[in-house]
């Protein structure tokens, strides 16, 4: 049973066998594009936006920044290594949250087939101008289709920039009280597999169109500009002078961690160029409305300040552990070879951790990161996707200069019990 078709039929374990069949044989690019085209097929209604195609993003990023994977990374991965564990135990923990990522995306629910993506795409328009003129309008008109036979022709060449481009000024336009609307796209168009990869391309595709005609608003708000330069990619804005904002927005992370994700999916867009100034300044707007209410100082985000004025969630039982392939191997390692911090994690009372972590230094970062990757992949609920997404998000704020790294290690902390409780 190939990875997709364990999907469609719910069937976890079976995907697992999978995802993990293709590890030994399967080019990286590949394997990523068969992952993509499962997603393409999850639905999840439930919460009006599929954070499958989110959650292939988040792992595929916690993976490279584990380092070299013979078939999961990448030489031009988009994470840089941060995270140095032994060989053997970063192939393990990158291992299980691809696992865990397989098993999630057959445990949720999928597009019936007369309902799913569509292959049959016929691409005749005449150029890439053109095609993001009808890319855009179509969306405006919610017609889907018109909108995937454009955003085929944009994806069809090599260089994808315009596609690219085009989504995410789009998706920055009404981002909604979570974000979605735009962590959505972003994450989607960073992980969309090249048009050699025919069907998970097209899947893909028909996913990000089915969302976006959905979610874009009919007609753009007068103060709303499209970006007309999408040719190539724009100059990476700076985002240092809005540190407090993103520091608010770990700190306030609202409901289920969205203001943390969104204000990261923020700063990798001005990071890479996928949206100019303006619209990032924007989107800072928006975050800044999501969090609510007036912007604290950074003075108050010390971690003495944060550990006594409000303490994380305690647990009244120890929270399920997910078994998978590469899941022991991973927590024995912890155990083993760094007990007193790992167990620190798994203690009822959450100031047991909260209190090591006042006095960690530069160098115990990496390995809390790498604990906390594997408690969110290997504990909880199968079905919950936030806490991972969550984790690099917050982390991957680090990595771009804008959160320290210990109010990333108690926040990521914070709402992993949060989450986890009564699992």
């Amino acid at each position: 049973m190939d990875l997709l078709e364990a999907c469609l039929h719910a069937n976890g374990r079976e995907a697992v066998k999978a995802v993990r069949s293709l590890l030994p044989s399967v080019r990286t690019s590949a394997i990523w594009a068969i992952i993509m085209h499962a997603a393409a097929w999850h639905e999840e209604r439930t919460f009006d936006t599929s954070h499958a195609t989110i959650s292939v993003y988040t792992v595929h990023r916690m993976i490279e920044s584990l380092g070299q994977h013979a078939t999961l990374v990448s030489e031009k991965s988009m994470a840089n290594r941060v995270i140095n564990l032994p060989t053997e135990q970063t192939t393990n923990l990158q291992e299980v949250l691809i696992e865990r990522l397989a098993y999630h995306l057959a445990d949720t629910d999928h597009w019936r087939l007369e309902q799913g993506p569509r292959y049959d795409i016929e691409t005749r328009l005449d150029s890439r101008g053109n095609a993001v003129q009808v890319y855009i309008q179509s969306i405006r008109e919610r017609v889907q289709m018109s909108a995937l036979k454009a955003a085929a022709v944009l994806g069809a060449r090599t260089d994808q920039t315009m596609l690219i481009r085009a989504t995410a000024s789009i998706a920055a336009e009404e981002p909604d009280k979570l974000g979605h609307t735009f962590i959505m796209p972003i994450s989607l168009v960073t992980e969309l597999p090249v048009s050699e990869y025919t069907r998970p391309h097209i899947a893909t595709l028909w996913h990000l169109t089915e969302f976006l005609v959905r979610k874009v608003p009919s007609k753009a708000a007068d103060e709303f500009g499209m970006d007309d330069k999408i040719v190539k990619f724009a100059k990476p804005t700076d985002l240092s002078p809005n540190s407090n904002l993103f520091m608010n927005a770990v700190v306030k992370y609202g409901t289920l961690g969205h203001n943390a994700i969104f204000a990261h999916r923020i700063s990798e867009s001005a990071r890479r160029g996928l949206v100019n100034s303006d619209t990032i300044r924007r989107l800072l707007e928006k975050l800044q409305r999501n969090i609510g209410a007036e912007l604290e100082s950074v003075d108050n985000f010390s971690l003495d300040s944060l550990a006594k004025k409000q303490e994380g969630t305690d647990w009244s039982t120890f929270p399920t552990e997910i078994s998978l392939p590469s899941s022991k191997k991973v927590s024995e390692w912890f155990s083993v070879e760094h007990g007193e911090l790992w167990n620190s994690m798994y203690s009822l009372k959450s100031s047991t951790f909260e209190n090591m972590i006042i006095d960690s230094t530069r160098q115990d970062w990496p390995i809390i990161r790498a604990m906390q990757y594997a408690m969110a992949a290997i504990t909880g609920d199968i079905e919950a996707s936030h806490p991972l997404i969550f984790t690099q998000a917050v982390w991957g704020l680090v990595d771009n200069g804008l959160v320290p790294e210990n109010l990333a290690a108690l926040q990521v902390h914070r709402l992993l019990r949060e989450q986890m409780k009564n699992m």
